[in-house]
């Protein structure tokens, strides 16, 4: 399956001017994670709300970005896509044609999405349990 079967398609996006508490504002309205930044149509980089957590809401979105992010074609698998948000730790990859030009972006969610048969939704078929450390020591011993 391709990219372009599970990328949003239409995202929001800032310049690399705007501020770091617009992009904030921004990404809480839209209940977003992920804020491409581009320059016309051309991906210049990506913020996080973890990267917007690390920087002062003056700051402009060009200093708080990640620069060159990790992306993908529209005709990349999405297990290929899967496998680089695994690899690079990260939950969003943008989607860019040859030129450069942002298209679309893949989010953990919309892979997630593709593991839901909202229609048969069921119990998974396996038991957990919550253990709760009363110690900094017992704490150590159960991530063990």
């Amino acid at each position: 399956m391709k990219t372009t079967a599970v990328m949003t398609r239409d995202v929001a996006v800032v310049s690399p001017t705007i501020s770091v508490g617009g992009a904030t504002h921004m990404m809480e309205r839209l209940h977003i994670r992920h804020l491409p930044v581009v320059e016309g149509r051309r991906l210049v980089g990506i913020l996080s709300d973890r990267d917007l957590l690390k920087h002062g809401s003056g700051v402009a979105c060009a200093d708080a970005m990640t620069i060159s992010p990790v992306t993908c074609s529209p005709d990349s698998s999405v297990g290929r896509v899967a496998q680089l948000m695994l690899e690079y730790k990260i939950d969003s990859i943008p989607i860019v044609s040859a030129s450069g030009a942002l298209v679309g972006l893949v989010t953990s969610t919309d892979l997630l999405g593709l593991l839901v048969d909202r229609e048969q939704a069921q119990i998974l078929p396996f038991d957990f349990r919550l253990r709760l450390a009363q110690s900094e020591g017992e704490a150590l011993a159960l991530g063990a």
